[in-house]
């Protein structure tokens, strides 16, 4: 009796650098390594693992980016302190830019700020919502284009720092980057009406309001739907 060759299944290629990274991640898991804690040397990884210089380099390279860990010429290799922007950082390259990304973008940008405001509002002290209106004063009153656009993004970075929550504002900062290139199309009027939400939620942080700061936010992120 013989078996439909379309049953078969094709074989898996294994991508020995991934493998190499997950294995070095669980070492460092499973030894509960902490940031400064020395790694074996090259020489020992490559003999227990059995790859090349090639791939382990390869792959201990793409941790370093990750910011997991540190390699210091001469010295060894080091767990590193967590750094959440290297992770940021590392996401952008793999994204596109097109019109489809942007709703994605817009998207993700209202769970992060929306979702972030329950916590705003209950860390906001009163530099800090001070510190939004002397931004939101600056966009107002500014004329030039290109200022307003980083004023814009300005303000959005200190409400995440707000959060205080490195995640949040990494993600939140890295998504808001993505929106710059349109901040610099938009017109006055458009720039006015930014302000004023600006204001609007500001108002709302004040009362302590986060339904209503939410609100503001959701009408204020979805403005870029029509860009």
């Amino acid at each position: 009796m013989s078996v439909e060759i379309s049953k078969l299944e094709p074989i898996k290629r294994v991508n020995l650098t991934s493998q190499v990274m997950e294995t070095v991640k669980a070492y460092i898991a499973e030894n509960n390594l902490r940031p400064g804690d020395r790694l074996p040397t090259e020489k020992e990884l490559m003999l227990t693992l059995g790859v090349s210089r090639n791939i382990l380099r390869e792959a201990l390279k793409s941790l370093q980016a990750l910011g997991l860990i540190e390699i210091k010429v001469g010295d060894g290799m080091y767990v590193s302190d967590f750094d959440y922007s290297s992770v940021v950082t590392h996401i952008s390259f793999a994204l596109s830019r097109t019109e489809q990304q942007l709703l994605h973008f817009i998207e993700a940008r209202l769970i992060i700020e929306v979702g972030a405001l329950d916590l705003v509002v209950k860390r906001a002290e009163d530099h800090d919502l001070q510190e939004l209106e002397e931004l939101n004063n600056r966009l107002e009153s500014t004329t030039s284009v290109e200022d307003a656009a980083e004023l814009d993004l300005d303000f959005h970075k200190a409400l995440l720092a707000i959060a205080d929550n490195p995640v949040i504002s990494e993600f939140g900062n890295f998504l808001g980057q993505f929106f710059t290139e349109a901040r610099h199309r938009v017109s006055t009027d458009a720039r006015v009406h930014t302000a004023k939400e600006h204001k609007d939620l500001i108002a709302a942080l004040k009362d302590r309001d986060a339904e209503r700061a939410k609100e503001t936010m959701m009408r204020h992120i979805r403005t870029w739907e029509e860009v």
